[in-house]
């Protein structure tokens, strides 16, 4: 059986069990995915004016309905079709919807990031949110609603971490899980409260009207709780571990 992570890497790295990096020190590929989306919403809502801004949001989002064979048959085949599976993950609603997906992400993902080098992180964080935008065209065909937010590739996160919170601890990566059974006691909340909010008409979360795509978030979940395993330590070099515990003062 082969060692995991974190017994690879904690018997070099002789970190003591008492220097603990903070969660929100995350690797560069997680500032960059959530600088990049901040950046995306930023620029969205300033630098086009309001029609401008919200034609750009609709054709950035994954619609289901772009890809029955009536919509196609009536309008064909456009770029939307073949990217928002991607650039739906730039867009959000409001701030409040940035904020929440940006700061999980910078907490969930930096646990993640420390595992695998910059490359495969981008990788594994957009497949995450491909598999959340498959999830909700499964349960939603021809549904002509657009689905807008970072939210599976951020699910996707939250799933690895409660995955590698029952491997073997590296006290140089912390975890936002102390042990196995709040992993697991999140996990059954977090599920619960998914499908809690999903099923609440989309009138009740204000006068914008949009609801929780509570099918992407299962999806980016479940893809990135059993997907960890096969990213877990890629591109990661013994000699050129990149992780350094902080001084402590």
């Amino acid at each position: 059986m082969s060692l995991g992570y974190g017994q690879r890497y904690n018997e070099r790295l002789n970190v003591s069990s008492t220097q603990h990096a903070p969660i929100f020190n995350a690797p560069d590929a997680v500032k960059w995915i959530a600088g990049t989306t901040l950046l995306a919403h930023l620029g969205r809502v300033y630098l086009l004016p309001g029609d401008a801004s919200i034609s750009l949001m609709v054709e950035l989002a994954f619609v289901p309905g772009r890809y029955s064979t009536e919509f196609i048959s009536l309008y064909g085949l456009s770029w939307p079709t073949f990217a928002s599976p991607l650039t739906h993950m730039l867009v959000h609603g409001d701030f409040t919807h940035l904020l929440v997906n940006v700061l999980l992400f910078l907490a969930f993902g930096a646990a993640v990031g420390r595992r695998m080098a910059a490359r495969p992180m981008l990788v594994f964080y957009i497949l995450c949110g491909f598999a959340g935008a498959l999830t909700f065209w499964i349960f939603n065909l021809g549904l002509l609603a657009p689905v807008i937010g970072a939210s599976g590739a951020v699910a996707g996160a939250v799933g690895a971490v409660c995955r590698l919170s029952f491997m073997p601890h590296d006290p140089s990566n912390p975890m936002p899980f102390s042990s196995r059974n709040a992993a697991l006691t999140f996990v059954i909340v977090w599920l619960v409260l998914n499908f809690f909010f999903g099923m609440l008409p989309a009138e009740a979360f204000g006068a914008s009207g949009g609801g929780i795509a509570w099918e992407t978030h299962l999806g980016g979940f479940v893809f990135g709780f059993l997907a960890i395993s096969w990213f877990d330590g890629r591109g990661l070099k013994p000699n050129t571990f990149e992780f350094r515990p902080p001084t402590l003062t």
